[in-house]
């Protein structure tokens, strides 16, 4: 080799090596590897500075799917494309309930009351519930005999009543509105992710070809069946992403 191609063979690899070296300090802008991971939760800027729900559900009117979310003293009401109304003051919604929950609510449960599609809610705070629609208290506040992280009352495949409830790592299925300790382990739904077995934020039971079940835990949510299917586990500031400036100024 000539001489002076070798000098310069040299030089380019010496500023290939700087090339290397600044990428390696600086970066190439792409997104980690943990990113990609299916079902990895990595915390960011953006999901960090929105706030959980206090209490959230669902209810099937028609059989298309709405929520409703309680922040603080605010509650809204939507669908997966869109806010339907809200977010606004629970106590101006519903003047009528008793000072304790209207704001700071534990957990939150609608089911359908009646042929005019009534929404039939059921709060709990502490160890009180209440159970009420548009119109007026229908029953409480109630003494419970547990506090409740979630709870969910839903129709049955017989034409009744269900109330799921959950506190820590256990959960009950009863009656409603048959309050009852939470006995049952979550640690039963093997199937489910380590952090949806405890300390969950909600629960929401709808009844869409059999009873899907919805649990919520920090800024996830995963929607499943008995069986072990798992129907979807996503983050909420992606599915619910109109909701993000409410979560981040309440």
């Amino acid at each position: 080799m000539h001489p002076s191609y070798r000098g310069r063979h040299s030089r380019w690899r010496q500023l290939i090596a700087l090339l290397v070296g600044a990428v390696a300090v600086f970066g190439m802008g792409v997104s980690p590897a943990s990113a990609s991971v299916p079902g990895a939760s990595v915390p960011s800027a953006s999901t960090a500075a929105l706030r959980n729900f206090d209490a959230v559900t669902t209810v099937s009117e028609r059989n298309v799917w709405k929520h409703m979310a309680l922040i603080g003293g605010q509650y809204a009401i939507f669908n997966d494309q869109g806010i339907i109304e809200g977010p606004a003051s629970i106590q101006a919604k519903w003047p009528f309930l008793p000072e304790q929950f209207t704001h700071d609510v534990d957990s939150a449960g609608i089911h359908i009351s009646g042929p005019g599609f009534r929404w039939r809610h059921t709060w709990t705070k502490g160890n009180q519930a209440i159970v009420f629609e548009d119109s007026g208290v229908i029953t409480g506040p109630t003494t419970t005999p547990s506090p409740y992280d979630g709870i969910s009352a839903y129709s049955a495949s017989d034409g009744g009543i269900n109330l799921m409830a959950v506190r820590g790592e256990s959960f009950v299925i009863s009656r409603a509105y048959n309050y009852q300790i939470p006995t049952r382990p979550l640690a039963d739904l093997s199937f489910l992710p380590a952090r949806f077995k405890r300390d969950l934020d909600d629960v929401s039971v709808e009844s869409e070809g059999g009873e899907k079940y919805s649990f919520y835990k920090g800024n996830e949510r995963i929607i499943f069946d008995m069986k072990g299917r798992v129907f979807e586990l996503v983050g909420l500031n992606a599915k619910w992403w109109f909701l993000n400036n409410w979560r981040s100024t309440v």
